[in-house]
């Protein structure tokens, strides 16, 4: 992840998003998010723009079952971050 100003001059194999104060976060178009099963606190998505998200219950539920991964649910809570 990358954080720069407004007036940075931006790299093509990163994508940008606009930040408070007039700051710019850049993430590899490769990256993808994940999951922390074992963080102390209980499972935590990790997203690409660096945003992290503790799970519910339900998502834990699906998760376990295999019925949802880390790109879904990012997709969920930031859809215009998909590609």
């Amino acid at each position: 992840m990358l954080y720069a100003s407004a007036d940075a001059p931006r790299r093509e194999d990163y994508r940008y998003e606009d930040a408070p104060g007039g700051a710019v976060i850049g993430w590899h178009k490769d990256a993808r998010p994940s999951i922390n099963r074992k963080h102390i606190d209980g499972p935590l998505l990790y997203m690409r723009n660096g945003e992290m998200h503790w799970l519910t219950l339900w998502e834990r539920l699906l998760l376990w079952l295999g019925k949802t991964d880390a790109l879904a649910l990012e997709k969920k809570y930031r859809p215009h971050l998909s590609r």
